[in-house]
């Protein structure tokens, strides 16, 4: 009896831990992109977004409706070229997003490589919602254990 106990308090632990973690995943990629938006802090908030990597991208697909202006209208990232499945770096790209959405889906397309519609250097609402939609389908398929996370907040 005191090893289903014990048992059964170190799985609740465990479950506790993972939410907590994914809790603070969520968190501190929600409070990087609010410091998007403030031009001392965003070149920085960028840096730190890009190095999640992969963990980010339901994250930040689920944040491709904010449509704040950035802090600054420009955002280098590094151009990453992948060779006979080495990655090499050559150079820089530059852009000028214009609000959170744009910034954030040239960084996805950092991060995965995948592109939907081109709005890195700004866009209309309407091809900004076909690219939300896209980014979200891709990730729901990509992702299928964090659907709930793939989506987009309205």
């Amino acid at each position: 009896m005191k090893k289903l106990v014990l048992l059964a308090s170190l799985a609740a632990l465990a479950v506790s831990g993972c939410a907590t973690k994914k809790t603070t995943l969520a968190t501190q990629i929600s409070g990087l992109i609010d410091q998007t938006t403030q031009a001392q802090t965003e070149p920085e908030a960028f840096l730190r977004l890009e190095s999640y990597g992969e963990n980010a991208v339901p994250y930040l697909v689920q944040h491709l409706n904010d449509m704040r202006p950035l802090g600054e209208k420009n955002m280098v990232l590094k151009n990453i070229v992948i060779v006979d499945s080495k990655k090499t770096e050559q150079g820089q790209r530059m852009y000028s997003p214009e609000v959170v959405h744009d910034a954030l889906a040239a960084l996805l397309n950092q991060i995965t490589g995948k592109s939907f519609e081109f709005v890195y250097n700004g866009s209309d609402p309407a091809t900004r919602a076909t690219n939300s939609k896209e980014w979200q389908d891709w990730c729901m398929k990509t992702y299928p254990d964090k659907k709930a996370i793939c989506k987009v907040h309205k």
